[in-house]
Protein backbone atom coordinates (compact mmCIF):
# COMPACT_ATOMS: atom_id res chain seq x y z
CA UNK A 1 0.00 0.00 0.00
CA UNK A 2 1.40 3.29 -1.15
CA UNK A 3 2.21 6.18 1.47
CA UNK A 4 0.18 9.08 0.62
CA UNK A 5 1.03 12.63 2.26
CA UNK A 6 -1.12 15.74 2.45
CA UNK A 7 -0.33 19.50 3.47
CA UNK A 8 -4.23 19.99 4.66
CA UNK A 9 -6.59 18.15 6.19
CA UNK A 10 -8.81 19.06 3.04
CA UNK A 11 -6.69 17.22 0.90
CA UNK A 12 -6.92 14.31 2.96
CA UNK A 13 -10.89 14.66 3.44
CA UNK A 14 -10.85 14.56 -0.59
CA UNK A 15 -8.68 11.57 -1.08
CA UNK A 16 -11.16 9.23 0.55
CA UNK A 17 -13.88 10.70 -1.25
CA UNK A 18 -15.57 8.20 -4.19
CA UNK A 19 -17.73 9.13 -6.90
CA UNK A 20 -21.41 7.31 -6.67
CA UNK A 21 -20.36 5.16 -9.70
CA UNK A 22 -17.09 4.05 -8.54
CA UNK A 23 -17.08 0.06 -8.67
CA UNK A 24 -15.13 -0.75 -6.07
CA UNK A 25 -17.54 1.43 -3.55
CA UNK A 26 -20.11 -1.81 -2.93
CA UNK A 27 -16.70 -3.85 -1.48
CA UNK A 28 -15.45 -0.82 0.70
CA UNK A 29 -19.36 -0.67 2.19
CA UNK A 30 -18.81 -4.30 2.84
CA UNK A 31 -16.23 -4.48 4.70
CA UNK A 32 -16.55 -1.35 6.97
CA UNK A 33 -20.03 -3.12 7.51
CA UNK A 34 -17.87 -6.33 8.93
CA UNK A 35 -15.62 -4.32 10.97
CA UNK A 36 -18.77 -2.30 12.63
CA UNK A 37 -20.34 -6.04 13.00
CA UNK A 38 -17.27 -7.11 14.16
CA UNK A 39 -16.87 -4.31 17.24
CA UNK A 40 -20.38 -4.12 17.90
CA UNK A 41 -22.27 -6.93 17.46
CA UNK A 42 -26.42 -6.85 17.71
CA UNK A 43 -28.43 -9.50 19.30
CA UNK A 44 -31.69 -8.98 18.90
CA UNK A 45 -34.12 -9.58 21.48
CA UNK A 46 -36.26 -12.34 21.45
CA UNK A 47 -40.16 -12.90 22.78
CA UNK A 48 -42.11 -9.73 22.64
CA UNK A 49 -41.89 -7.98 25.90
CA UNK A 50 -44.96 -5.74 27.60
CA UNK A 51 -44.56 -2.30 29.84
CA UNK A 52 -47.15 -0.20 31.48
CA UNK A 53 -45.43 3.21 30.52
CA UNK A 54 -43.50 4.82 27.85
CA UNK A 55 -41.06 5.44 30.74
CA UNK A 56 -40.85 1.87 31.60
CA UNK A 57 -39.89 1.23 27.99
CA UNK A 58 -37.52 3.90 27.73
CA UNK A 59 -35.54 2.75 30.54
CA UNK A 60 -35.38 -0.90 29.55
CA UNK A 61 -33.94 0.27 26.09
CA UNK A 62 -31.20 2.68 27.93
CA UNK A 63 -30.11 -0.85 30.49
CA UNK A 64 -30.10 -2.47 27.18
CA UNK A 65 -28.25 -0.10 25.88
CA UNK A 66 -25.77 0.89 28.61
CA UNK A 67 -24.78 -3.11 28.69
CA UNK A 68 -23.64 -3.07 25.30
Amino acid sequence: MPVQRFRTFREARLAQWMAPDDPRLPGRIRRWWSIAARLSPVRPLRGVRKFRTLEEADAERESRRAAR
